[in-house]
């Protein structure tokens, strides 16, 4: 019976990240609001990742996280639901000489991997394309994978708790002051049209799911990101 009310983690919300179009703009858009040396030195540090640890990137987008911890890692697995963005980041990983990423066209309630297998998980800005209820499915599938100790860093966008409208609206302004009315309107579908949730709701899925939160750190009024790791 589950098979048959699954959500289609596959359909494109928001943004169409199955268009070609959409992947080749993606890093220099991104690059418009976000700081990727710091997300990619916030990840490290908190992954921790040693010679022989093995990392999923879930949502991997254009392979920018994959890339980097593959370089201290073992093993990445590297998934999405997108097969135009993973076949952009194997090309940008063969050109990086990134042999140990495995890429597979899955998501986070389809990829299969063994229990306790994982020593870390990177979720960055791709689980708020599920609803709430299979963002806790989402949730209980990434502690399962992980090993007792494990960690798992999630950066995503959220919906403040308190004024939130008021903080959505300035955001929407301060993405149209940084990238004009592409990046105004790429903010007013994020908010329209995919699944980003409540601050509370987010702290309590994972807290549901099992996971400590060791730190949070709030950016740009909506930018959230959550230190976790599973119990010994």
């Amino acid at each position: 019976m589950y098979q048959e009310w699954r959500y289609n983690e596959f359909q494109q919300t928001g943004k169409n990240y199955a268009s070609q179009d959409e992947v080749d703009v993606y890093d220099p858009t991104h690059d418009d609001f976000r700081d990727l040396a710091k997300e990619l030195k916030e990840t490290v540090n908190w992954l921790n990742p040693k010679p022989n640890s093995k990392i999923l990137d879930i949502g991997c987008g254009t392979g920018n996280f994959s890339i980097q911890l593959s370089t201290l890692c073992e093993k990445v697995y590297a998934i999405d639901v997108s097969e135009t963005m993973l076949k952009f980041a194997q090309s940008k990983a063969i050109a990086a000489y990134a042999t140990n990423i495995s890429f597979s066209h899955t998501g986070y309630l389809n990829f299969d991997l063994p229990k306790d297998h994982l020593d870390g998980v990177i979720s960055s800005l791709s689980l708020h394309h599920l609803p709430d209820f299979w963002k806790s499915v989402a949730l209980n599938r990434i502690f399962r994978v992980l090993k007792p100790g494990g960690r798992f860093y999630l950066y995503d966008v959220v919906i403040p708790d308190q004024q939130s409208k008021d903080t959505i609206d300035a955001f929407i302004d301060r993405q149209e002051r940084r990238g004009g009315a592409f990046m105004k309107e790429d903010t007013i579908i994020h908010f329209k049209e995919e699944f980003s949730t409540f601050d509370w709701v987010m702290k309590k899925l994972l807290l549901d799911a099992g996971f400590l939160i060791e730190k949070e750190i709030l950016s740009d009024g909506v930018f959230k990101n959550y230190f976790c790791q599973k119990p010994l």
